[in-house]
């Protein structure tokens, strides 16, 4: 580190333009053709050690740490992403605080600390964002902090609030690419606080119609795409349509397989995509969704192995899931004590009320009365979560 920072600050004008022109190549082959990235990277860090820093290299060692941990060299990604910050406050560069930051605590450190840590320092990267003019990174600042709110079971009303207010401010300032990406999102929090499954609600009614109309696959967009599939999934997954659940999750996984790139969210991906599969093996009883269920719980393994903060419970919870499936009656019981009790520790309530309704069935399908204690205590966490509606959902479709 002190060998990087010590390298003197390039003046050469034709080398502050290209790192300028590579900065632009590299924001674009990450939504497009990543692939190219460690290419463009490479230029820019070979033109920092060759003739010196520069502003820009803030940017290149942050994104150059993102895509590191994409090839899971964690201690590579974490040692780069700290030197990005260094240099980025040694050489005052501000005018990248917003894109540093959106790499960082959404790229990285999310991943191996607790989704909440990064709040203050995306929020912070939205505010400043705005305040320079980097509007584009300030609301992908903005929409990096939303998401992982919903993630670890943030207020829902309280979120909801903030979504329409970054929603209303996206289209202010012309940014359809985010106020898209936000749209699944928004549509999400909605059902779980509204959606009564009422087919003559007025209030479904005009939950479907604003669904209908602001979201549609591109199949050009990956980062849309994977946003309306993910935010879906978790929602039916929810409100237990699961055969919608894994419809939905199969078409993902046809569109990764053409894109060659994968939606991860931290680890949430692979936990729901277990869950879902294991919930179609108890409902078809056909193999091949226990075997789905295997390789996805493998994939939250891994996650937790840098993760624990945010993966432990999701651990716990889909081995629960998976020894019930075997008929390991005895040990499934224990882990989704043990899944409840960590999601509680990790202050995940929305995971904490999955856990403690999936429980609650497990207890209902053994024919064991502690199955309305976890109803019961499902029923309140929805409602502390702010799923207003899948509180409710519960109460009517379970025993009392």
């Amino acid at each position: 580190t002190d060998d990087f920072l010590a390298i003197k600050e390039t003046k050469e004008r034709n080398k502050l333009a290209a790192m300028k022109l590579l900065i632009i190549m590299t924001y674009y082959t990450f939504l497009t053709k990543q692939e190219y990235a460690p290419i463009v990277l490479t230029q820019m860090l070979q033109l920092t050690l060759q003739h010196g820093i520069c502003d820009e290299s803030c940017t290149a060692l942050a994104d150059a740490s993102f895509l590191l941990l994409q090839l899971k060299d964690v201690d590579g990604s974490k040692h780069l992403a700290e030197l990005a910050l260094i240099l980025l406050e040694k050489l005052q560069a501000n005018k990248y605080l917003p894109r540093v930051y959106s790499s960082i605590y959404a790229g990285v450190f999310c991943w191996y600390n607790h989704l909440k840590q990064s709040e203050k320092w995306l929020w912070q990267g939205y505010q400043e964002g705005l305040l320079i003019g980097d509007i584009e990174f300030a609301f992908v600042n903005a929409t990096a902090s939303l998401q992982n709110r919903f993630l670890y079971g943030a207020q829902l009303t309280l979120l909801e609030q903030d979504i329409e207010l970054c929603r209303k401010r996206m289209i202010e300032y012309g940014q359809a690419s985010q106020f898209a990406i936000c749209s699944p999102l928004q549509h999400a929090v909605s059902k779980l606080v509204y959606f009564t499954g009422d087919p003559l609600s007025e209030t479904d009614n005009i939950i479907r119609k604003k669904e209908t109309s602001e979201l549609s696959l591109t199949k050009t967009n990956f980062m849309l795409d994977a946003s309306i599939y993910f935010y879906s999934c978790i929602v039916e997954y929810i409100f237990g349509n699961y055969d919608s659940a894994a419809d939905k999750t199969q078409e993902r996984w046809i569109m990764e397989k053409e894109c060659s790139r994968t939606s991860k969210y931290y680890g949430s991906t692979a936990f729901y995509d277990c869950l879902i599969c294991v919930a179609m093996a108890r409902k078809s009883k056909k193999e091949k969704w226990v075997t789905l269920a295997e390789s996805a719980r493998s994939k939250v393994k891994q996650f937790a192995k840098f993760g624990k903060s945010n993966c432990d419970h999701k651990c716990l919870l889909v081995q629960a899931e998976i020894l019930d499936v075997e008929g390991n009656a005895e040990d499934a019981s224990s882990s989704y004590d043990a899944a409840i009790d960590a999601a509680e520790k990790s202050g995940f309530v929305n995971e904490q009320a999955i856990a403690s309704e999936r429980a609650g069935d497990f207890y209902l399908r053994h024919g064991n009365t502690r199955s309305s204690h976890y109803y019961d205590k499902a029923r309140n966490l929805y409602h502390q979560w702010g799923a207003l509606a899948k509180a409710d959902h519960l109460y009517k479709s379970t025993p009392s």
